[in-house]
Parts: structure tokens; C-alpha cells; sequence
């Protein structure tokens, strides 16, 4: 390669990298499709299954306890006890239930492998808490503060529909219905609420 092959390689990459008013890139200048790319291998490469589980339980459970007189604290221990109560039996399951195909480990490896897997559970459910807890501190009562949280529930599983529905190649409107239908879930719990309530 000659010097100035190497200069054509690299002139694009340097202004790439900055603006003319010396800004550190502009939004064209970002491969957005590579970001979802390694956004979703580092999911992939977590709990997908696990994040989803605890996502819905979670929202079934702000659905479920969060009636017109029902305190914060109570939503929130509610939702947060049946979370780590669901996370547990899944440790157990794990840990137990896999003694029959693995008669390598001890109980103790397994309970300690099971533990860090299976946290993807409480990861799930945590956004929601997180948004109804944002709800609650700016004044907004239980139900509302619920209903938000549960929208962003919906958003949260449309996203992960997206990012599994791309990695799996699907493009176009297929990938966009892929996405409407991973959300629909969400709005299911939604519907309970408004049956509950």
C-alpha cells in the first residue's frame, strides 16, 4: 500500500470523528445499526429470557396491587418481595433441578452459579419499580404512578422484541410487527389493571 493509499483510508475517519465546530461527531456520522447490533449481543449474551420474565412479573404485580387505596409502600414491597420470591424459586430450580445433569458440582457451586445467572430475573423487574418509584416522588398518586410505570413496561418489551426480532435478520414491516406483538404483552397487563380497577 503506498502513502497515499493510506492517506485515502484515513481521511474519512478524521472527519468522521469531529464536526467543523470541533464537536466529537454528529448524529449521521454514528452507525446506529452497529450499536444495536452490540447492544443486543450483550444482552444476548445476559439473560434475555430471564430480563423478559421478570419484566412481566413485575408489571402483573404493579397491575395487580396497585388499587385506588393502596399505599406506595405497599406496591412497592409488593412487587419487589414477589420479584426476589420469583428470583429465589428460580435459584432453587436451577440449582436443584440441574443436580440431575451436572454430578460435578457441589450443591454449594451450583447454588453460587445459579445465583449469578438467574439475576437477570431481578433486572427485569427493576425498570418498573424504578419508573413508579419517579411517579411517587413527583407527586403523582399510586395508580397513575402504576399506569406510567406499566406503559414503560410495554416500551421495555417492545425494545427487546425489536433487538431479538433484528438479531434473528428480520427487517422491514415483518420487524416492525415482530415489535407491535412483543409490546402487545405489556398492553395485556395494562387490561387487567383496567379489569381489576
Amino acid at each position: 500500500m503506498t502513502d497515499g493509499d493510506e492517506a485515502g483510508t484515513e481521511a474519512p475517519d478524521e472527519g468522521r470523528g469531529s464536526d467543523a465546530d470541533g464537536s466529537a461527531g454528529s448524529w449521521r456520522s454514528v452507525d446506529h445499526h452497529a450499536q444495536r447490533d452490540a447492544l443486543s449481543d450483550r444482552f444476548a449474551r445476559g439473560g434475555p429470557a430471564d430480563f423478559l420474565y421478570g419484566a412481566v412479573v413485575s408489571g402483573f404485580m404493579l397491575a395487580v396491587s396497585s388499587t385506588h387505596d393502596a399505599s406506595g409502600d405497599f406496591v412497592i414491597l409488593a412487587v419487589a418481595g414477589v420479584l426476589v420470591g420469583y428470583w429465589a424459586a428460580h435459584v432453587y430450580v436451577s440449582a436443584i433441578g440441574g443436580r440431575f445433569r451436572d454430578s460435578d458440582h457441589t450443591i454449594t457451586e451450583r447454588l453460587r452459579l445459579a445465583t449469578s445467572e438467574e439475576v437477570w430475573v431481578l433486572i427485569g423487574g427493576v425498570p418498573a419499580l424504578a419508573v413508579f418509584l419517579v411517579g411517587r416522588v413527583l407527586g403523582l398518586g399510586v395508580t397513575d404512578s402504576a399506569l406510567i410505570a406499566l406503559w414503560f413496561t410495554v416500551l421495555m418489551l417492545g425494545v427487546v422484541g425489536h433487538l431479538a426480532a433484528h438479531r434473528a435478520g428480520v427487517r422491514g414491516w415483518a420487524l416492525t410487527a415482530e415489535t407491535v406483538v412483543a409490546g402487545a404483552f405489556g398492553l395485556v397487563i395494562i387490561g387487567l389493571k383496567t379489569l381489576l380497577h
